[in-house]
C-alpha cells in the first residue's frame, strides 16, 4: 500500500521508487489490504499485474477481470480499476506501473507506437494468459523484472525489457477497433470519484457526490453500485479509512488528530469504522506497522 497524490484531472499522481524514473514495482499479498481489496483509481501510467499465486478479481472501465496463477493483465493508462480477493483469500501478485515519457523525445515513436495503445478506447484492458505465445513472453519478461530490481543497472535493464513488452502489444493489439465511444458513465464515475478524492476531509452528502456527476441520486448509486459493487458513501468511507490508515502508518499525529482532519466527527467514530474495515484499532494498527517497518529496515 502506497501514497498516491491526485493531479488536476483528478487521477493520481504516483510516487515512484527511483527520482527521475518513472516505473513502481511491488510484489505483494492482496490479502494484506485492508478488505482485500485495493481503492479505486486511475492514473497515467499503463499497468501490469502477474498473479504468482492465487487468483484475483480485477473491474476496469465497470467491467470484472478474472485472473489466476501465472496470468496477467495490462490495465491502460487512465483506467479507473480496483483489484480485490473473495473473503481475504491469499493472493500474491507483482504489480508494475510505467509511464513511458522516456518516448517522448522522439515524436514518431510516440505518434505511432505509444499513443496507438494508450489513446486507443477500445482497450481498457487485456487479460495475458501463458497458453499464448505472444503473451507467455510478456509474463515471462514481467516477472524477470524482479531479478532485476536492486542491480547497478536496473532502469536500464528495466527500459529494455519494457520495449520488448510494448513491441509484443503493439504487435498484437491491431486489431481492436479505435471505434469504440467512451461511455458516459466512465467519464461521470472519473468525476464523482475525483470530487470525493479531492474533498474527503470535508462534509460530504450523497447528494454533493452526485452533483458532481451531473445526474440524480438514484443514478450516482446505480453507476457506482453497476461499476464497481459499491454504495458512494462505502466509497468514500473507505477512501477516508485508506487515506487514515497512510496517516497512521507515516506521521506522529495522534489518532483524534487524524479521525478530525479525514471527515471524522470524532475519534471513537473513527475508531470503530477503522476497526470494521481493517479488523484492528488504529493504535494496534500503528504500533503493528511501525513494528514491521523497523523488521525491515
Amino acid at each position: 500500500m502506497r501514497k498516491e497524490t491526485l493531479t488536476q484531472d483528478y487521477s493520481t499522481d504516483t510516487v515512484y521508487d527511483i527520482e527521475g524514473f518513472p516505473v513502481y514495482i511491488r510484489c505483494t499479498d492482496l490479502c494484506s489490504y485492508p478488505q482485500g481489496r485495493t481503492t479505486l483509481h486511475w492514473h497515467k501510467d499503463v499497468e501490469f499485474l502477474v498473479a504468482l499465486n492465487g487468483s484475483m478479481q480485477c473491474s476496469v472501465d465497470g467491467k470484472v477481470q478474472e485472473i489466476h496463477t501465472g496470468e496477467g493483465l495490462f490495465i491502460n493508462a487512465r483506467q479507473p480499476h480496483i483489484s480485490c480477493v473473495e473473503n481475504k483469500r491469499q493472493c500474491r501478485f507483482l504489480l508494475i506501473q510505467i509511464q513511458p515519457v522516456y518516448f517522448e523525445s522522439l515524436p514518431a515513436i510516440k505518434e505511432k507506437y505509444i499513443n496507438q495503445i494508450v489513446e486507443n478506447a477500445a482497450l481498457p484492458c487485456l487479460i495475458l494468459k501463458p497458453q499464448v505465445l505472444w503473451q507467455k513472453e510478456i509474463l515471462m519478461k514481467l516477472e524477470s523484472v524482479l531479478d532485476w530490481y536492486d542491480s547497478p543497472a536496473a532502469p536500464l535493464r528495466i527500459m529494455s525489457a519494457f520495449s520488448e513488452v510494448w513491441a509484443l502489444l503493439y504487435e498484437n493489439t491491431g486489431s481492436y477497433s479505435w471505434e469504440r465511444e467512451v461511455e458516459p458513465g466512465l467519464v461521470i464515475m472519473q468525476n464523482m470519484i475525483g470530487y470525493i478524492q479531492h474533498n474527503y476531509r470535508k462534509k460530504i452528502s450523497l447528494q454533493d457526490i452526485a452533483d458532481a456527476g451531473g445526474v440524480s441520486i438514484s443514478k450516482c448509486c446505480s453507476l457506482f453500485a453497476s461499476s464497481y459493487g459499491l454504495s458512494p458513501i462505502n466509497y468514500l468511507l473507505e477512501y477516508r479509512l485508506s487515506e487514515s490508515a497512510y496517516q497512521l502508518r507515516n506521521s506522529t499525529e495522534t489518532v483524534t488528530e487524524i479521525a478530525l482532519t479525514h471527515g471524522f466527527s470524532d475519534s471513537n467514530y473513527f475508531a470503530r469504522c477503522f476497526r470494521k474495515w481493517s479488523g484492528k484499532t488504529p493504535t494496534v494498527y500503528r504500533r503493528e506497522e511501525t513494528e514491521q517497518r523497523l523488521l525491515h529496515t
